[in-house]
């Protein structure tokens, strides 16, 4: 089989020839030109972005017979040597297979000779995160003070591994992801190079699925024109990459929104019936929402989406901005785990129901100004606009009783109908209107004797009281108050009364704290009237 895959076949061999990672390729053109040939370098980044061939193209120019614009000739017998493997003056190591201290003993004492034919002897180590700390340490020594005919570059996918040690004896190269727009062109020249028949939306997933390395793009690349030969359409490309339509992500968006859980399960089903696994579902879905924010936050922006989703998204949408980011951050810890995950098409129907059910986020700035339109009504309150400043102070406060907000809205005072019995009769109201005002409240006058009424004056008895719970309810005894004269019509006062048994309990408690062993619990059970369940 004398067939090379794209990969190896268009393996760059200068400098100019790298894709997306100028800003090395320019530095180390300069480092040759004006002989600052640094003894060490460290070559880190992602996968498929150039970190081995541009440290060949650099071994090959420091021993270049004849430069061309300070890149390899490509003509020479060192270069060609180099570029076949076979010059005994650059030799590559693999850090995972050669990863212990004996391998950087031997590299050691090979480093003492000088080179054959070329100026340097260069060794260049990949994955060399992979090494031990023991072959580290060897190699600390060699690299601050190597002989000058040696050059280091090493490179790395984990920078995070490496030693501080040794990146203090390196100049590091960080390289990038390449560009979706640099990936595509290149393929595209490469298509056209092989007289290819193509089309560019195809092209546009393949330079989109490879994640920024182009190593992965030229596999991918290979993959689709064996399977579909001299020509390649779109829809062949999605089946064998897995790529979901974006009409699909939009329909699920759309049952999303409408909260049609029955519909929202049985369309995704269907899509995993059609064959497509979860993990493509939940990495397209995740690049459809975070595209529809991109565009909700700026409609101006050439975004990667249909006119369909811009249309729904002008007109249809439910979800704001705040939605969107919840909904994308729902998805994105669910992708995170899903390798974790057993039963990943049932977690993911789950999730898909949960999103259905968001309700609508509150925006801050909108509520800040319904409480200055509040403040402004109650301020301008008169008699002669009563009615008109209740309507809208009901509007703001969404359902909550503008009678109860505004006591001053009694029509007559009934102080001389008013009894015991009467309060008693109409205090489950009382209770049920203060739940719209302060549930708290409520929640502690449910458990209350209603021990009095003289004066315009009802005496309410609390059981089972604690100091924070009398505190609470005589600091908001205006609404309770003001509830109660709504419902009564009558202009009330009320006054709590504490249970003497329960006193007498609560300095028995604090007494038998004394026997606590920290004082530091002691102030917090006596301040919040506490206990201790063994």
């Amino acid at each position: 089989m004398s067939y090379q895959v794209l990969s190896r076949k268009l393996r760059p061999q200068n400098f100019d020839a790298i894709i997306g990672q100028n800003h090395i390729t320019q530095t180390l053109k300069n480092a040759i030109k004006t002989d600052r040939i640094a003894h060490g370098y460290l070559f880190s980044g992602p996968r498929g972005v150039g970190k081995t061939s541009t440290a060949r193209i650099l071994a090959k120019s420091l021993n270049c017979e004849k430069l061309n614009n300070y890149n390899p000739c490509n003509d020479c017998i060192s270069c060609n040597n180099i570029t076949n493997g076979n010059c005994l003056d650059v030799q590559e190591f693999d850090g995972a297979s050669n990863r212990g201290i004996d391998e950087i003993r031997d590299l050691k004492e090979a480093i003492k000779y000088p080179p054959s034919k070329g100026t340097y002897r260069v060794y260049i180590i990949d994955e060399v995160h992979m090494l031990t700390k023991e072959a580290f340490n060897a190699l600390l020594k060699t690299l601050e003070e190597p002989p000058p005919h040696i050059i280091f570059i090493m490179a790395t996918t984990d920078v995070h591994k490496i030693p501080n040690t040794i990146l203090s004896r390196t100049q590091k190269f960080d390289f990038k992801l390449i560009s979706v727009n640099d990936i595509n062109k290149y393929i595209v020249s490469i298509l056209d190079d092989e007289k290819i028949e193509y089309e560019k939306e195809g092209v546009l997933l393949i330079a989109q699925k490879a994640d920024g390395s182009l190593r992965d793009s030229l596999s991918i690349l290979d993959q689709v024109i064996a399977y579909s030969g001299k020509s390649l359409d779109s829809n062949t490309i999605r089946d064998i990459l897995g790529i979901i339509k974006e009409n699909t992500f939009l329909e699920v968006i759309q049952l999303i929104n409408s909260k049609n859980q029955p519909d929202l399960i049985v369309y995704v089903n269907k899509i995993f019936n059609d064959g497509f696994s979860v993990s493509d579902f939940i990495r397209g879905f995740n690049i459809f929402i975070r595209n529809c924010l991109l565009y909700k936050n700026d409609t101006s922006r050439k975004i990667n989406i249909s006119n369909s989703t811009i249309t729904w998204l002008d007109n249809e949408c439910r979800f704001n901005n705040l939605d969107l980011l919840r909904i994308l951050d729902l998805s994105l810890k669910y992708e995170s785990k899903l390798r974790s995950i057993q039963l990943p098409q049932i977690s993911l129907e789950t999730l898909l129901m949960k999103l259905a059910l968001i309700e609508n986020s509150l925006d801050i700035t909108q509520l800040l100004k319904d409480k200055k339109s509040i403040q402004k009504i109650e301020n301008n309150h008169s008699s002669n606009n009563i009615e008109k400043n209740e309507e809208g102070i009901e509007q703001v406060r969404n359902k909550v009783s503008s009678e109860i907000k505004n006591p001053t809205n009694i029509s007559k005072d009934k102080s001389d109908t008013i009894t015991l019995e009467s309060i008693k009769n109409v205090w489950p109201q009382v209770i049920k209107e203060l739940e719209k005002v302060n549930s708290k409240i409520s929640h502690f006058l449910e458990d209350v004797i209603l021990k009095d009424y003289n004066n315009n004056q009802l005496i309410i008895q609390l059981l089972n009281e604690n100091s924070f719970q009398y505190r609470t309810l005589e600091k908001d005894s205006t609404q309770i108050e003001s509830v109660l004269n709504t419902i009564c019509r009558a202009k009330l006062k009320v006054t709590f009364k504490k249970d003497a048994n329960n006193n007498k309990k609560l300095s028995e408690k604090k007494d038998n704290l004394q026997d606590l062993e920290h004082p530091l619990l002691n102030k917090v059970i006596e301040k919040f009237e506490g206990e201790i369940i063994r």
